[in-house]
């Protein structure tokens, strides 16, 4: 398997391609809404299934149940490799057809994806093999943080190769082993002028770089409302900081200062649903700009000839603004 070379770009770029990929896909292939569709399902699914975590995580915390709510996220987490998969063949299919002009309807892409049940579930499969190493290495102590790094790699590795095989088997029916064997094909038949972004991981890592400062924001937020609330809420006290200690009272600190836990689970439950939107939302440009660029470098006299000029900008990520796609405009998805 090869891949070029795997180029990661720095905190900076990858917020920029970020903000190029947002406003230059839908740009591009925005006036379909059946391109969007697959990642408005994500996106819900997401928030779904965040929701009803914190929910269960406030309710057991205040003794109020949630039991149910939890054992239905824990459920919703681990179905959703299956769901997202078929949802970004779908939004890969969508756009490949849209591209040649073709009108395709939400139904049209389902129906797609259902002859490839095969394919989406090994997809979901590794996928989910491969985030749960992950996870697992993180909490094994200094071999595990050694392993993390390798298998950080390998998953940097997949993601690329991954956002390859969606169109490569959904345009082309190709299987996974056959698909990721073509990889160095693929690699051979990029034109000169896209050469350089072929291995790129692009937006690699974007929204962790913007999250975290929401994430502290959020946090000092429910922190300073948690102190507020104090002990009004007795069952989701978190404790008091200055209790047993030389700092009570001293100076200008209070004898106690309890702390509501509940304010801050909230806040992180905030930040968390919009940290998922966008992770579904980054997602979603990223299998569009990858199945246009396959499209690009396998079925090139398919695409409309009066788009491709626009095509190749917006591949290459140029600063210029790419008319939006006339023809793929009009479809109804």
């Amino acid at each position: 398997m090869t891949t070029g070379t795997l180029r990661q770009p720095g905190i900076k770029e990858r917020v920029e391609q970020l903000g190029y990929l947002l406003k230059h896909t839908f740009s591009l292939v925005g006036r379909d809404p059946g391109i969007l569709r697959p990642w408005i399902r994500m996106s819900l699914y997401a928030v779904v299934m965040v929701s009803l975590f914190f929910y269960s995580v406030i309710s057991i915390w205040g003794n109020n149940g949630g039991t149910l709510p939890l054992l239905l996220s824990l459920g919703m987490f681990i179905y959703k490799y299956f769901y997202y998969t078929r949802q970004e063949l779908r939004q890969s299919w969508l756009v490949t057809e849209a591209l040649q002009g073709q009108r395709r309807s939400a139904a049209d892409a389902k129906a797609k994806v259902k002859t490839l049940k095969g394919s989406a579930r090994g997809i979901a499969l590794l996928d989910m093999l491969l985030s749960g190493m992950l996870s697992w290495t993180l909490r094994s102590g200094p071999v595990g943080v050694l392993m993390s790094l390798l298998l950080k790699g390998l998953r940097e590795v997949w993601d690329l190769v991954n956002h390859y095989l969606l169109p490569s088997v959904v345009v082309d029916g190709h299987g996974i082993r056959e698909s990721v064997s073509r990889m160095g094909r693929l690699r051979e038949s990029v034109p000169e002028t896209l050469v350089g972004v072929f291995g790129i991981d692009v937006a690699s890592r974007a929204v962790g770089t913007i999250m975290f400062p929401v994430y502290a924001l959020t946090l000092l937020m429910g922190l300073v409302i948690g102190i507020w609330v104090g002990d009004s809420l007795p069952s989701y006290l978190l404790g008091d900081p200055l209790a047993g200690t030389a700092l009570a009272g001293s100076g200008p600190l209070p004898e106690t200062l309890p702390i509501s836990v509940l304010p801050i689970l909230v806040a992180v439950w905030i930040s968390k649903l919009l940290s998922v939107v966008l992770e579904r939302m980054t997602t979603s440009v990223k299998v569009i700009y990858f199945s246009i660029f396959y499209m690009r470098i396998t079925h090139a006299d398919d695409i409309l000839e009066d788009i491709r000029g626009e095509l190749e900008a917006y591949l290459r990520m140029e600063a210029s603004d790419p008319d939006p796609v006339a023809a793929p405009g009009t479809q109804n998805g």
